[in-house]
């Protein structure tokens, strides 16, 4: 069982893992935001200024975008960013903060 396997892992384990599931999170979060508004990749490039390729790299695990893309990305869609600050130990939000489009 994976659950098992990755209860095993020691302190530097988990943040590798954790780092290695960052990216796929990120491209489902960009999938699932356009999937929401019922847009195809060609109409959700063309709301943000984009090629569908682009979109479609963005939704890659691979792809790794920079902070504003995905920012520029959601806003064309209709969406803010939140990102929160959050102390691994306790669960507790040291700080929020909602971003806005870097696109003018």
């Amino acid at each position: 069982d994976i659950g098992a396997y990755i209860a095993t892992f020691d302190d530097d384990e988990h943040r590798r893992l954790a780092a290695a599931e960052a990216p796929i999170d990120i491209a489902i979060l960009l999938y699932r935001a356009r999937d929401r508004r019922g847009l195809s990749q060609t109409a959700a490039a063309k709301l943000a200024g984009l090629q569908q390729q682009a979109v479609s790299r963005l939704e890659q695990p691979d792809a790794n975008p920079r902070l504003d893309a995905i920012q520029d990305c959601l806003s064309a869609l209709g969406y803010a960013l939140e990102l929160k600050v959050i102390d691994i130990e306790t669960g507790e939000v040291a700080a929020t903060l909602a971003l806005s489009s870097t696109r003018s």
